[in-house]
């Protein structure tokens, strides 16, 4: 059976405003800009917005005002430098942020998957998380007495993910690290990915079934200014010219037309 397919347009019509949206891709890979650059389009406001390791996805929603809260291990321009929107809302205190260790968020995402309201954990142990994360609670295992942190699922309405391809059944496959997107998909109400192209079906060896993908969307060069392994690398003049200039309400510096496939 064929996969749902839609536009970029369709996309932004699937969130609401105030929805908890899962941004796949880490650091400069894989971002599903195509899809937040829709989303800003389309006027999407408090947007809470889980990012594993964020760059300009998080700075594109910044500068658009669409973000009322963020959950994310870190975010960063990595060799282009410091994200400079981000820095602002961290010091000035305009959106809320919730920090993450990168296992923690994992685990969060987990327990969403597996329907039950927390999981147990060592990571986290031992360190200032638990005291400025409310969702990280050091307890003991009730069978060893130990303690762990017990980790409260966080849950997502819609995952957005970007893909270098998929079948016309709706696998995805991914050439390199999948980051959180296997964790994101399985914790979202809907998973919808943007692709580069249709690849010859091969379930074997298919990152994520298409029993994860609730619909398709053709995006062509839609990770950029992110890169999208092996299809093509980050553009980090883009990503410099953007550390050292982007403010708020420039969203064009971070958005490029994607023609349909």
């Amino acid at each position: 059976m064929e996969m749902h397919r839609m536009g970029l347009e369709q996309l932004a019509d699937e969130v609401g405003d105030g929805a908890v949206i899962g941004v796949g891709g880490a650091g400069l890979q894989r971002k599903p800009m195509a899809a937040l650059a829709a989303l800003v389009a389309a006027g999407r406001r408090d947007l809470k917005v889980v990012s594993f390791l964020g760059s300009v996805d998080v700075e594109l929603l910044l500068a658009a005002d669409s973000v009322a809260e963020l959950h994310s291990a870190g975010v960063s321009l990595d060799g282009g430098g410091l994200a400079p929107l981000y820095r602002a809302a961290r010091q000035d205190g305009s959106i809320r942020f919730h920090e993450w260790s990168e296992g923690t968020l994992l685990c969060a995402l987990q327990a969403t998957a597996r329907g039950v309201p927390s999981l147990p954990t060592w990571m986290a142990l031992n360190t200032d998380l638990p005291k400025i994360n409310e969702r990280l609670r050091v307890g003991a295992d009730p069978f060893t007495g130990d303690p762990v942190v017990n980790v409260r699922g966080l849950a997502v309405d819609v995952a957005l993910l970007h893909v270098p391809g998929v079948d016309l059944e709706g696998n995805v496959y991914v050439d390199g690290d999948l980051a959180l997107d296997g964790a994101l998909a399985r914790a979202a109400d809907r998973t919808i990915v943007c692709y580069e192209q249709v690849v010859e079906a091969d379930p074997s060896r298919a990152a994520l079934s298409r029993l994860w993908v609730d619909a398709v969307v053709p995006a062509p060069e839609g990770a950029w200014p992110t890169g999208c392994h092996a299809r093509y690398g980050a553009d980090l003049d883009a990503v410099v010219r953007w550390a050292s200039g982007g403010k708020r309400g420039e969203v064009s510096l971070l958005t490029r037309e994607s023609s349909p496939a």
